[in-house]
């Protein structure tokens, strides 16, 4: 059971990042070609590998019930959304760009407060699935089978391998640094043109739009 997952992994995570440059694709206007098999197998994962308790920090705990995922999870085309972020942020890290790797991540979890009214459950799934998708695609995350049941896959982070670390050239630096500069961009314009929106608003609209929010 737990090989046979392992294979799905592998198979739908090579099927995202054969196409490493599905991001960067998405900002040039083309359609980023994951298939909804491959974003819901790294859901599945990112799921798996959650706390069953997380501290605040405020100092307060949220359980995640390992038996009902629905309170957890996201829609697939958000989550698809997440994982291309992510694609950009494993790219900025194996180039070596942490401050636009930082900027990226920020940017993603802004638009998501502005436009989404996700629980605090789904928040917290929302960067597991970027941190998870982040330490596949950079090679910081192995599985051992025998360190849990057939329901539960273990991950851990591996020293990391200074004589195989991924070479970056200049030009793909370049073109990684656009990419997020681009994202940047799209979602601080975006978040300005629905903060003026919101703002234009009369209190009853604005009311409407929350309802409406919160029901989706």
């Amino acid at each position: 059971m737990i090989m046979r997952c392992l294979k799905q992994l592998t198979a739908v995570v090579l099927g995202i990042f054969l196409l490493s440059s599905s991001a960067i694709a998405q900002e040039a206007g083309k359609k980023p070609a994951i298939k909804d098999k491959t974003v819901k197998v790294l859901m599945k994962f990112a799921f798996s590998l959650m706390p069953e308790v997380y501290t605040g920090p405020d100092g307060k705990k949220i359980a995640i019930n390992k038996k009902k995922p629905d309170e957890v999870m996201i829609p697939v085309d958000d989550a698809r959304r997440i994982i291309l972020v992510a694609d950009r942020s494993a790219k900025a890290q194996n180039c070596d760009l942490k401050v636009m790797q930082t900027l990226n991540h920020n940017a993603m979890v802004k638009y998501e407060q502005v436009f989404k009214n996700w629980t605090k459950k789904q928040k917290l799934f929302i960067n597991q699935l970027h941190l998870f998708t982040v330490l596949y695609m950079t090679g910081n995350v192995k599985f051992n089978e025998k360190e849990k049941s057939k329901d539960e896959l273990a991950a851990e982070k591996k020293a990391p391998n200074l004589e195989n670390k991924y070479k970056c050239s200049d030009d793909e630096r370049k073109t990684v640094a656009a990419s997020v500069d681009a994202y940047l961009d799209k979602m601080a314009k975006a978040i300005r043109e629905e903060l003026i929106r919101r703002k234009k608003l009369g209190s009853n609209e604005k009311k409407n739009e929350e309802v409406k929010k919160a029901q989706k």
